[in-house]
Protein backbone atom coordinates (compact mmCIF):
# COMPACT_ATOMS: atom_id res chain seq x y z
CA UNK A 1 0.00 0.00 0.00
CA UNK A 2 1.21 3.48 -0.42
CA UNK A 3 2.24 5.35 2.81
CA UNK A 4 0.65 8.62 3.92
CA UNK A 5 3.41 11.80 5.68
CA UNK A 6 1.41 11.71 8.26
CA UNK A 7 3.41 14.15 9.80
CA UNK A 8 3.32 16.57 6.87
CA UNK A 9 -0.87 15.89 6.64
CA UNK A 10 -1.33 16.59 10.27
CA UNK A 11 1.50 19.33 11.31
CA UNK A 12 1.67 18.94 15.16
CA UNK A 13 -1.15 17.08 15.93
CA UNK A 14 0.58 13.86 15.00
CA UNK A 15 2.67 14.47 17.66
CA UNK A 16 2.36 13.03 20.86
CA UNK A 17 1.57 15.37 23.61
CA UNK A 18 4.37 17.52 25.28
CA UNK A 19 6.23 14.36 27.42
CA UNK A 20 6.90 13.49 23.88
CA UNK A 21 7.93 9.72 24.65
CA UNK A 22 6.28 8.35 21.72
CA UNK A 23 5.53 9.35 18.31
CA UNK A 24 2.76 8.68 16.26
CA UNK A 25 2.61 8.05 12.48
CA UNK A 26 1.88 5.44 9.78
CA UNK A 27 3.31 1.78 10.03
CA UNK A 28 5.67 -0.05 7.48
CA UNK A 29 5.57 -3.49 7.09
CA UNK A 30 7.40 -4.49 9.81
CA UNK A 31 4.91 -2.27 12.67
CA UNK A 32 2.14 -3.55 10.93
CA UNK A 33 3.19 -7.26 11.99
CA UNK A 34 3.90 -5.49 15.31
CA UNK A 35 0.52 -3.63 15.76
CA UNK A 36 -1.11 -7.32 14.48
CA UNK A 37 0.89 -9.12 17.33
CA UNK A 38 -0.24 -6.53 19.78
CA UNK A 39 -3.46 -6.86 18.98
CA UNK A 40 -3.55 -10.83 18.77
CA UNK A 41 -2.07 -10.90 22.67
CA UNK A 42 -5.17 -7.84 23.31
CA UNK A 43 -8.24 -9.40 21.98
CA UNK A 44 -7.93 -13.16 21.37
CA UNK A 45 -5.35 -14.02 24.90
CA UNK A 46 -5.75 -11.48 27.53
CA UNK A 47 -9.77 -10.30 26.48
CA UNK A 48 -11.07 -13.33 24.85
CA UNK A 49 -13.10 -11.55 22.59
CA UNK A 50 -11.96 -13.44 19.30
CA UNK A 51 -10.89 -17.05 19.02
CA UNK A 52 -7.39 -18.13 17.51
CA UNK A 53 -7.00 -14.96 15.59
CA UNK A 54 -9.00 -11.10 15.37
CA UNK A 55 -7.69 -10.41 12.00
CA UNK A 56 -10.57 -9.42 9.50
CA UNK A 57 -11.13 -8.15 5.80
CA UNK A 58 -9.71 -4.78 6.25
CA UNK A 59 -6.32 -6.27 7.45
CA UNK A 60 -6.21 -7.19 3.89
CA UNK A 61 -7.92 -4.06 2.31
CA UNK A 62 -4.96 -2.28 0.51
CA UNK A 63 -6.90 1.21 0.98
CA UNK A 64 -6.98 0.23 5.67
CA UNK A 65 -4.43 2.83 7.22
CA UNK A 66 -2.32 1.81 10.19
CA UNK A 67 -0.90 4.13 12.77
CA UNK A 68 1.33 3.23 15.10
CA UNK A 69 3.01 4.40 18.30
CA UNK A 70 6.51 4.20 18.64
CA UNK A 71 8.22 4.11 22.11
CA UNK A 72 12.25 2.74 22.56
CA UNK A 73 12.44 1.40 19.03
CA UNK A 74 9.35 -0.18 19.11
CA UNK A 75 5.78 -0.40 18.37
CA UNK A 76 3.10 0.33 21.60
CA UNK A 77 0.30 1.13 20.53
CA UNK A 78 -1.77 1.53 16.99
CA UNK A 79 -5.02 1.96 15.36
CA UNK A 80 -6.44 1.41 11.89
CA UNK A 81 -8.62 3.31 9.49
CA UNK A 82 -10.82 2.30 6.71
CA UNK A 83 -13.30 2.88 4.37
CA UNK A 84 -16.51 1.56 4.81
CA UNK A 85 -17.82 -1.06 1.94
CA UNK A 86 -16.23 -1.92 -1.49
CA UNK A 87 -16.84 1.44 -2.79
CA UNK A 88 -15.29 4.99 -0.75
CA UNK A 89 -18.14 7.13 -0.34
CA UNK A 90 -16.50 8.95 2.18
CA UNK A 91 -17.44 7.26 5.24
CA UNK A 92 -14.78 5.67 7.35
CA UNK A 93 -14.24 3.17 10.57
CA UNK A 94 -11.60 3.64 13.14
CA UNK A 95 -11.10 -0.18 15.01
CA UNK A 96 -8.64 -2.24 16.60
CA UNK A 97 -7.31 0.47 19.32
CA UNK A 98 -4.58 -1.50 21.10
CA UNK A 99 -1.80 -0.20 23.89
CA UNK A 100 0.99 -2.51 25.41
CA UNK A 101 -0.05 -2.87 29.18
CA UNK A 102 3.81 -1.54 29.20
CA UNK A 103 2.44 1.38 28.20
CA UNK A 104 -1.30 1.73 29.53
CA UNK A 105 -0.36 4.08 32.60
CA UNK A 106 0.78 7.35 32.45
CA UNK A 107 1.57 7.80 28.58
CA UNK A 108 -1.21 8.76 27.00
CA UNK A 109 -0.69 6.51 24.40
CA UNK A 110 -4.24 5.48 23.34
CA UNK A 111 -5.99 9.38 23.88
CA UNK A 112 -2.92 10.24 21.35
CA UNK A 113 -3.60 7.22 18.40
CA UNK A 114 -7.25 8.37 18.74
CA UNK A 115 -6.74 11.77 18.15
CA UNK A 116 -3.99 11.20 15.01
CA UNK A 117 -6.97 8.89 13.96
CA UNK A 118 -9.17 11.67 13.76
CA UNK A 119 -7.64 14.10 12.57
CA UNK A 120 -5.73 11.89 9.43
CA UNK A 121 -9.46 11.37 8.57
CA UNK A 122 -10.58 14.69 8.18
CA UNK A 123 -7.39 15.66 6.22
CA UNK A 124 -8.18 12.46 3.67
CA UNK A 125 -11.33 14.36 3.11
CA UNK A 126 -14.00 11.49 5.23
CA UNK A 127 -17.48 13.03 5.57
CA UNK A 128 -18.22 10.22 8.13
CA UNK A 129 -15.76 8.93 10.72
CA UNK A 130 -17.52 6.34 12.75
CA UNK A 131 -15.50 3.38 16.15
CA UNK A 132 -17.38 0.64 17.75
CA UNK A 133 -15.80 0.85 21.45
CA UNK A 134 -15.58 -0.94 24.46
CA UNK A 135 -17.92 0.59 27.36
CA UNK A 136 -15.19 1.00 29.64
CA UNK A 137 -13.14 2.67 26.58
CA UNK A 138 -15.81 5.17 25.93
CA UNK A 139 -14.65 7.95 28.37
CA UNK A 140 -11.79 8.17 26.68
CA UNK A 141 -13.64 8.69 23.78
CA UNK A 142 -16.09 10.86 25.04
CA UNK A 143 -13.65 13.49 26.49
CA UNK A 144 -11.72 13.84 23.37
CA UNK A 145 -15.25 14.94 21.76
CA UNK A 146 -17.15 11.32 20.15
CA UNK A 147 -20.47 11.09 20.13
CA UNK A 148 -22.41 8.04 20.91
CA UNK A 149 -24.89 6.69 17.77
CA UNK A 150 -25.68 2.86 19.31
CA UNK A 151 -25.07 -0.31 21.59
CA UNK A 152 -23.88 -3.66 20.19
CA UNK A 153 -21.73 -6.96 21.61
CA UNK A 154 -18.88 -8.18 20.62
CA UNK A 155 -17.47 -11.55 21.80
CA UNK A 156 -20.15 -11.51 24.58
CA UNK A 157 -18.78 -7.54 25.75
CA UNK A 158 -20.87 -4.84 25.60
CA UNK A 159 -19.28 -1.90 23.22
CA UNK A 160 -20.90 1.14 21.73
CA UNK A 161 -20.94 2.87 18.59
CA UNK A 162 -19.32 6.38 17.92
CA UNK A 163 -18.93 9.00 16.24
CA UNK A 164 -16.38 11.74 15.54
CA UNK A 165 -18.30 15.01 14.74
CA UNK A 166 -16.85 16.11 10.98
CA UNK A 167 -18.67 19.24 11.23
CA UNK A 168 -16.68 21.51 8.91
CA UNK A 169 -18.88 21.37 5.87
CA UNK A 170 -21.91 22.33 8.12
CA UNK A 171 -19.55 25.40 9.41
CA UNK A 172 -19.01 26.32 5.72
CA UNK A 173 -23.29 26.18 5.16
CA UNK A 174 -23.93 28.07 8.22
CA UNK A 175 -21.69 30.61 7.28
CA UNK A 176 -22.85 31.35 3.78
CA UNK A 177 -26.46 30.84 4.46
CA UNK A 178 -26.00 33.49 6.93
CA UNK A 179 -26.06 35.91 4.11
CA UNK A 180 -28.98 34.92 2.85
CA UNK A 181 -31.30 36.74 5.52
CA UNK A 182 -29.98 40.43 4.23
CA UNK A 183 -30.30 39.41 0.75
CA UNK A 184 -33.73 38.08 0.86
CA UNK A 185 -35.61 41.18 3.20
CA UNK A 186 -38.59 42.93 1.72
CA UNK A 187 -36.89 46.18 1.08
CA UNK A 188 -34.52 44.20 -1.47
CA UNK A 189 -34.53 44.57 -5.25
CA UNK A 190 -34.51 40.75 -4.69
CA UNK A 191 -38.07 40.40 -3.22
CA UNK A 192 -40.13 38.33 -5.44
CA UNK A 193 -43.95 38.23 -3.93
CA UNK A 194 -45.67 41.70 -2.90
CA UNK A 195 -44.94 40.90 0.94
CA UNK A 196 -41.65 40.68 -0.16
CA UNK A 197 -40.83 37.02 0.88
CA UNK A 198 -39.12 34.89 -1.79
CA UNK A 199 -41.81 32.08 -1.29
CA UNK A 200 -44.84 33.96 -0.93
CA UNK A 201 -46.87 35.01 2.39
CA UNK A 202 -46.28 33.35 5.44
CA UNK A 203 -42.95 30.90 3.71
CA UNK A 204 -39.70 31.13 6.23
CA UNK A 205 -37.66 28.70 4.32
CA UNK A 206 -38.26 24.53 3.69
CA UNK A 207 -36.57 21.67 1.62
CA UNK A 208 -37.84 23.58 -1.65
CA UNK A 209 -38.74 27.58 -2.40
CA UNK A 210 -42.49 28.24 -3.89
CA UNK A 211 -42.23 30.37 -7.05
CA UNK A 212 -44.71 33.09 -6.37
CA UNK A 213 -48.23 33.18 -8.29
CA UNK A 214 -47.34 29.28 -9.74
CA UNK A 215 -47.67 26.09 -8.51
CA UNK A 216 -43.91 25.30 -9.15
CA UNK A 217 -41.95 24.26 -6.32
CA UNK A 218 -37.78 25.00 -6.93
CA UNK A 219 -35.01 23.19 -5.05
CA UNK A 220 -31.54 23.17 -5.42
CA UNK A 221 -28.66 21.29 -3.92
CA UNK A 222 -24.90 21.05 -4.49
CA UNK A 223 -22.75 17.66 -3.74
CA UNK A 224 -19.56 18.28 -1.94
CA UNK A 225 -16.29 18.05 -4.24
CA UNK A 226 -14.37 15.49 -2.11
CA UNK A 227 -17.66 13.09 -2.61
CA UNK A 228 -17.58 13.58 -6.51
CA UNK A 229 -13.96 12.95 -6.52
CA UNK A 230 -14.43 9.84 -4.76
CA UNK A 231 -16.83 8.39 -6.84
CA UNK A 232 -18.15 10.37 -9.97
CA UNK A 233 -21.09 7.97 -10.78
CA UNK A 234 -22.43 8.30 -7.08
CA UNK A 235 -22.10 12.08 -6.88
CA UNK A 236 -24.43 12.23 -10.01
CA UNK A 237 -26.57 9.68 -8.77
CA UNK A 238 -26.94 11.84 -5.80
CA UNK A 239 -27.56 15.39 -7.50
CA UNK A 240 -30.90 13.52 -8.81
CA UNK A 241 -31.48 11.94 -5.37
CA UNK A 242 -31.33 14.82 -2.92
CA UNK A 243 -33.33 17.22 -5.04
CA UNK A 244 -35.76 14.87 -5.81
CA UNK A 245 -35.81 14.35 -1.98
CA UNK A 246 -36.09 17.68 -1.59
CA UNK A 247 -39.10 18.33 -3.82
CA UNK A 248 -40.70 15.23 -2.27
CA UNK A 249 -40.58 16.93 1.53
CA UNK A 250 -42.50 19.70 0.17
CA UNK A 251 -44.98 17.47 -1.53
CA UNK A 252 -44.04 18.29 -5.02
CA UNK A 253 -43.76 15.95 -7.96
CA UNK A 254 -40.25 16.25 -9.87
CA UNK A 255 -41.00 17.54 -13.87
CA UNK A 256 -36.99 18.52 -14.43
CA UNK A 257 -33.91 19.04 -13.45
CA UNK A 258 -30.91 21.52 -14.39
CA UNK A 259 -27.56 20.41 -13.47
CA UNK A 260 -24.08 22.21 -13.32
CA UNK A 261 -20.88 19.82 -13.39
CA UNK A 262 -17.40 20.66 -13.59
CA UNK A 263 -15.29 18.33 -13.63
CA UNK A 264 -11.09 17.96 -14.24
CA UNK A 265 -11.22 16.60 -17.88
CA UNK A 266 -14.35 15.67 -20.34
CA UNK A 267 -13.65 11.59 -19.31
CA UNK A 268 -14.69 12.43 -15.66
CA UNK A 269 -17.81 14.72 -16.30
CA UNK A 270 -18.82 12.07 -18.57
CA UNK A 271 -19.33 9.97 -15.21
CA UNK A 272 -20.40 12.29 -13.35
CA UNK A 273 -23.35 12.83 -15.83
CA UNK A 274 -23.40 9.03 -16.33
CA UNK A 275 -24.86 8.99 -12.52
CA UNK A 276 -26.98 11.35 -13.46
CA UNK A 277 -28.60 10.06 -16.31
CA UNK A 278 -29.11 7.17 -14.27
CA UNK A 279 -30.86 8.85 -11.24
CA UNK A 280 -33.11 10.73 -13.91
CA UNK A 281 -34.35 7.30 -15.41
CA UNK A 282 -34.63 6.01 -11.69
CA UNK A 283 -37.41 8.46 -10.92
CA UNK A 284 -39.27 9.09 -14.15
Amino acid sequence: MALLDVPALMGPRVVAPPAAEFIVGVADRAEVEAYRRLRRDAFVDEQGLFEGTDRDELDDDPRTVVLVARAGGGVVGGVRLAPVGEEDVGWWTGSRLVVAPSARSALGVGSALVRAASALAEQLGVLRFDATVQVRSSVLFRRLGWEQTGRCVIGGVDHLRMRWPIDRHQRLVDATKSLLEAVLEPHTAWAASPDGSLGGAGWVGDDGAPVPGTDVVAACDAILPSMVERDPEWAGWCGVLVNVNDLSAMGAAPVGLLDAVAGRDAAFVRRVLAGVRRGAEAWG
